[in-house]
């Protein structure tokens, strides 16, 4: 769902290792593709398979965008300064270089070749346009934890009154720029961070009212790109269409056309294997069902690879709905997660106790858990005195299978202890729509984490862009500042275990299971670079055989 993005910020890894690179063959660039069948197999097209429909293509809000679909397309067509390859490995991209002396004042050099797809060079101007703009209140974004080191912003992430523009961002010359963060933090914080934030076009946006931008038509029809591919078109609910970026910076594409089709999970196995998909999106919804995967590993056709990730999927709660805590610890009980994980994806995830993935080094292995316990939730209902009349909405979005039949176990332990529960699918940008309205009592969805451990706090803070659960704690704020304030590592892990301990003990969401990226590609297919984002990095260079 959302939050890769919440992304998707988002993210974890999957890097699939190719060989080298040859030139293609010579092809028509300028013939339209059709999406379906034989003329997959073309040497000039990509063709790349999701399951959620995007909504737009807007890179300062992924929640608007839609879909972690979204968030994958516009990674094909708009660049960031730096690009996250491997977990903390990151590689230049915008930036020609990025570096700091003192890890706060950071310099910045924009290559000097790079240019937006209207032929406009790409300028220190836009990178400010662009922080500036997400510093701006007024501005619907999920990006705001990506600039929250820099000085100048107020508690929230954003502009404080009466300020249009940061002072911390100094433009030296149109490729030069200085950003400086309030105190002294860690080069990767930054370099990570801003791997999430992709660059937009001053000249085409900077009329618009922030308020206003989610409204631009731009978003629907984004033709002033940076990336080494261009958009073509988006026939809804089917598929994109991209083009090559003959005027990329860092080389024109070798193919020639990228086709990402929309389809439900099944077809996308049965495409797998026939040919006309060449790859999976893998992370969230571009994932292969886990109940799949034994099945894709056996097309004699693919390449496969399978890595765990710093993604979970959990149940959100609206906690103005759900205000007393021992009513929220009952409901974590009362759900089955092993049974989910054994039944759902065996060999293929695991459980996720608290914000960090067993994978992330910042993970407590002692953290709270829930185990299950159907009397235990009964009893705590009892004692919270909660009304067991009252009728449960629990919203399961479509489009990732796995999800919609956890989404069925947990609707079935919920009934199990007496309370009425009703299940509702709605489509990706119906269930984020209600999500931020708060329109909502519980909801499946998906959170990732970067390698920093302040990655959470775009989901968990008071104030944070992805927080639907309506999460207010003083403490949590508190220990996230103290984390992104404190140098030394063992003290870093205990605020942060002290955190992921207390947001278990809240319960603002429960954690599930954490499924591994499962990610299938056309042997066909010939390149280097990893397949979620380091595949955006070196995708100029793939080509077919």
């Amino acid at each position: 769902m959302k939050k890769t993005h919440k992304t998707w910020g988002l993210i974890s890894l999957a890097v699939l290792m190719l060989a080298g690179c040859t030139k293609p063959s010579s092809t028509n660039q300028g013939a339209q593709a059709a999406p379906d069948g034989a003329a997959a197999a073309k040497s000039s097209q990509l063709t790349v398979g999701i399951t959620n429909p995007p909504l737009m293509f807007n890179p300062i809000d992924a929640d608007g965008s839609g879909s972690s679909g979204a968030v994958f397309t516009y990674r094909y067509f708009f660049d960031s300064l730096v690009k996250t390859v491997g977990p903390l490995d990151f590689k230049m991209a915008l930036a020609e270089s990025f570096t700091t002396d003192d890890n706060q004042t950071f310099k910045i050099a924009i290559q000097e070749n790079a240019s937006w797809t209207d032929g406009k060079p790409i300028t220190a101007h836009d990178v400010e346009f662009t922080i500036n703009l997400i510093a701006n209140p007024k501005t619907i974004t999920t990006l705001r934890s990506a600039i929250f080191a820099l000085d100048g912003l107020n508690e929230k992430g954003m502009l404080p009154a009466g300020t249009e523009k940061l002072s911390s961002i100094k433009v030296i010359d149109d490729k030069h720029l200085e950003l400086k963060t309030a105190k002294p933090v860690d080069p990767n914080l930054i370099y990570e961070r801003f791997s999430d934030l992709l660059i937009v076009p001053k000249h085409i946006l900077e009329s618009t009212d922030p308020s206003q931008l989610n409204q631009n038509p731009f978003w629907r029809n984004p033709n002033v790109t940076s990336g080494p591919y261009k958009f073509v078109k988006y026939e809804n609910k089917s598929y994109v269409e991209l083009a090559a970026n003959e005027s990329y910076y860092r080389g024109a594409p070798k193919i020639a056309k990228v086709f990402v089709k929309i389809m439900p999970a099944a077809n996308m196995v049965a495409q797998l294997q026939s040919g006309e998909l060449d790859m999976n999106a893998a992370q969230g919804t571009g994932n292969i069902p886990a109940s799949e995967w034994k099945t894709v590993k056996s097309f004699p056709n693919l390449r496969t690879e399978e890595e765990k990730t710093r993604r979970y999927n959990s149940v959100e709660i609206n906690m103005e709905r759900f205000p007393d805590k021992k009513v929220r610890q009952a409901l974590a009980y009362a759900i089955d997660r092993q049974m989910i994980v054994d039944q759902l994806m065996p060999g293929a995830g695991e459980l996720q106790d608290g914000p960090y993935s067993t994978s992330h080094p910042y993970y407590d292995k002692n953290v709270k858990k829930y185990a299950y316990d159907p009397e235990k939730a009964k009893q705590m209902l009892k004692e919270a005195g909660f009304d067991m009349n009252k009728s449960i909405e629990l919203i399961v979005p479509t489009g990732d299978k796995t999800r919609e039949m956890a989404g069925n176990i947990i609707q079935q332990n919920l009934q199990a202890i007496g309370l009425k529960v009703k299940q509702v699918n709605f489509d990706f940008p119906t269930t984020v729509s209600r999500l931020v309205k708060g329109d909502f009592d519980l909801a499946l969805s998906s959170f990732g984490s970067i390698m920093d451990p302040d990655g959470p706090a775009n989901i968990y803070r008071s104030t944070a862009a992805l927080n639907d659960m309506r999460y207010k704690s003083k403490t949590i704020d508190d220990l996230f500042n103290r984390g992104m304030n404190e140098t030394d590592k063992t003290k870093r892990f205990a605020i942060y275990s002290e955190l992921q301990n207390t947001i278990q003990e809240d319960v603002p969401l429960i954690t599930v299971y954490s499924e591994y990226n499962l990610i299938a590609i056309s042997k066909s297919v010939e390149g280097k670079g990893g397949v979620v984002d380091g595949m955006h990095y070196d995708v100029n260079q793939w080509y077919r055989k």
